[in-house]
């Protein structure tokens, strides 16, 4: 078995985290290294158990994705359009899915499954620091999956998508990377076809944030690599699934030159605070805890920052 290699890649939500706090930062991408390994390091796995911990939002967010790329994938077809309206998904069996989803993922969480795999069960950051939600609450958090489905079939997209022939299928929740001066960058837009345009959507379970449109501005340098299009080319589209009326149309993606900008500068940063560039190493001294109390209580390395 091929020897997994520690390296310095980039991706948007890396960047987010290293601003956010680099302490948290060097737990998630450095002290946890190698946690999987039944020999590792006891420090080590507790990193690597906490790096794999969801929030009750973030799972949400993940079931809400689950369901619509088994919606999509289920209308795949083998002629000449993609999708064909007899294999239609309706909402009532895509919320049916996404209540098993839910209930079988609260249980792993619950019954702290993680234990026996990590990466493959739930471990909810309201259950492993005892924070679990009343039934009110939790309830309130839940309807957030229905409702997202309800304006994703509402939106009108399945109709734009029953007319995209086959060929016009790029990608779908799929991660992939590009390099970009040396470093690999992770990107993974939720749905990528062509049609008018190179479109790229991205499933959106919060609210509206101007980091969306950076977000999506990062997808629009993956197209460029990945199907050798000029920005012009590319449209992107956030769609707002938690809204109560979901607008769906393309948003201005920021210059090209100044996403490459942020990224370049962006890994410099993170370069910074590696003692050993080659091997990838990092200094936890040169990453300092956040000032901000809030991100604190809400982390999931709270049990081990010091």
């Amino acid at each position: 078995m091929k020897t997994l290699k520690s390296e310095l890649t980039w991706s948007f939500s890396r960047d987010r985290l290293f601003q956010d706090c680099r302490r948290a930062y060097f737990y998630h991408y450095y002290a946890s290294w190698g946690g999987w390994n039944v020999n590792a390091e006891e420090f080590s796995r507790k990193a690597y158990i906490l790096k794999n911990i969801r929030n009750i939002d973030a799972w949400i967010g993940d079931i809400v994705h689950q369901i619509i790329k088994w919606v999509l994938e289920n209308k795949k077809a083998d002629t000449a359009s993609l999708f064909a309206k007899g294999r239609d998904v309706s909402y009532e069996e895509a919320c049916g899915k996404a209540k098993h989803l839910l209930m079988k993922t609260w249980e792993q969480s619950r019954s702290q499954m993680w234990k026996e795999n990590v990466k493959q069960n739930l471990n909810l950051l309201e259950h492993y620091y005892k924070r679990e939600p009343n039934r009110e609450e939790l309830t309130a958090k839940l309807q957030k999956v229905t409702t997202s489905l309800r304006s994703f079939y509402d939106s009108g997209l399945l109709e734009i998508f029953n007319n995209i022939g086959q060929d016009k299928f790029l990608k779908l929740d799929e991660l992939d990377s590009f390099e970009f001066d040396g470093v690999k960058v992770f990107a993974i837009p939720d749905f990528a076809v062509k049609n008018d345009k190179f479109t790229l959507y991205d499933w959106k379970t919060g609210k509206p944030s101007d980091k969306d449109v950076f977000q999506l501005s990062c997808y629009v340098l993956y197209a460029m690599d990945k199907w050798g299009l000029a920005p012009e080319q590319i449209a992107i589209v956030p769609v707002y699934l938690a809204e109560e009326k979901t607008a769906v149309s393309p948003i201005k993606a920021i210059d090209i030159d100044k996403v490459k900008e942020h990224i370049r500068g962006s890994i410099d940063e993170m370069k910074s605070v590696l003692l050993d560039i080659d091997e990838n190493k990092a200094d936890i001294s040169r990453c300092p805890k956040t000032d901000t109390s809030w991100r604190c209580k809400n982390c999931k390395f709270q049990e081990i920052c010091v």
